[in-house]
């Protein structure tokens, strides 16, 4: 898949791992290039999807067509993307989710956010 990144300060966290290691430590930084990594590595968000350790999921509310990625285990750091299609479209429909995640081989990184709880 390719990665776009929706401002400089992400994009600089996902491609630059002393400064990742200086935000988030470095174990998670190095969780985080390994999921890059595995991003970059397949072809479509749903073949991710089956790796439980990323835990990928559709996220609601104010952040409905957002999905996020468990970063590290153990961790409250989650990496929230947009799914998009060929042409850089925001994919939208939920009524088939195994169909959309198929469609999306681009995924806009948003964030590297705390979210959970350990």
């Amino acid at each position: 898949m390719k990665i776009l990144y929706s401002n400089k300060k992400t994009e600089r966290y996902c491609n630059d791992f002393n400064k990742a290691v200086k935000e988030f430590g470095k174990e998670v930084a190095q969780k985080l290039f390994d999921l890059l990594n595995a991003i970059e590595s397949f072809p479509t968000l749903l073949d991710l999807a089956g790796f439980p350790q990323y835990r990928l999921h559709a996220l609601v509310q104010n952040r409905k067509n957002q999905y996020s990625f468990v970063i590290h285990k153990g961790s409250k750091w989650r990496l929230i993307v947009y799914p998009l299609d060929e042409n850089g479209k925001l994919l939208t429909n939920r009524t088939n989710e195994k169909e959309l995640l198929g469609k999306a081989v681009i995924v806009e990184i948003l964030e590297i956010s705390e979210h959970y709880d350990c």
